[in-house]
């Protein structure tokens, strides 16, 4: 069984983070040293890491280039030879996230084995997601700052979709006579539903917070027990 608590502390613990401070003042020979490339790296990750410290500043409905220039150190020119705007700059952090919640579902789904693990799993995971939403002010900024922004929405929705297909292949080891279809119009929904009242119950907070989360627990697993149960 998987257990939330300790996922949350690893989707906490091994998204890499980022020291702004620690990078190398411009025009150093040491950085002159390193490959363009590498150097480039460099740089996009100062860019990513001073977006992260602005937001939690200011919020990512109110950033500017000048905002994550000074904070990274650079001159706007520079940001710009990487990112058109803010928006991409936004857009490559969340795109971040997403991929590291998609490799370490993609990890903890690779032990599932039996339908009934497979909805512990689902548990889980739910738990996991809203201990990570809480306790990571940043990720949280950018989802509540995204909801009027198209583009962000779009990125967060072709994620679910990733998600749900991987649900899917899963399932059919399981269940190989289930309808691949149907599964991932129920799984999409199910993840859209319980991402949305994750996200509003960290927003609530207290007791109704841990209220929410319970019952759409036990909706999500009824709503799936029913459609395993189904011929």
């Amino acid at each position: 069984m998987v257990n939330s608590k300790r996922v949350a502390e690893k989707l906490v613990s091994d998204l890499p983070s980022k020291e702004v401070g620690s990078s190398l003042p411009k025009g150093d020979s040491s950085s002159r040293r390193k490959p363009s490339q590498e150097r480039s790296k460099d740089r996009m990750e100062k860019i990513l890491a001073a977006t992260e410290a602005c937001i939690l500043k200011v919020g990512a409905a109110n950033l500017k280039i000048s905002d994550i220039a000074a904070a990274s150190g650079m001159a706007n020119a520079s940001v710009y030879q990487y990112f058109s705007n803010r928006e991409e700059i936004i857009q490559a952090l969340l795109e971040r996230y997403l991929d590291y919640f998609h490799e370490q579902n993609t990890q903890l789904l690779s032990s599932v084995g039996s339908v009934e693990a497979f909805l512990v799993y689902l548990e889980d995971v739910v738990y996991g997601y809203h201990d990570y939403v809480k306790s990571n002010a940043t990720y949280r900024a950018i989802w509540m700052d995204s909801q009027g922004w198209a583009e962000l929405r779009a990125i967060d929705r072709k994620d679910n979709m990733r998600l749900a297909h991987a649900w899917v292949e899963k399932v059919r080891e399981l269940v190989p006579d289930v309808k691949a279809d149907k599964a991932l119009n129920v799984f999409l929904t199910c993840i859209e539903t319980g991402a949305h009242m994750t996200r509003v119950s960290v927003e609530i907070g207290g007791r109704v917070e841990r209220i929410m989360m319970e019952e759409m627990i036990a909706m999500v697993r009824g709503h799936l027990r029913t459609f395993f149960s189904k011929p």
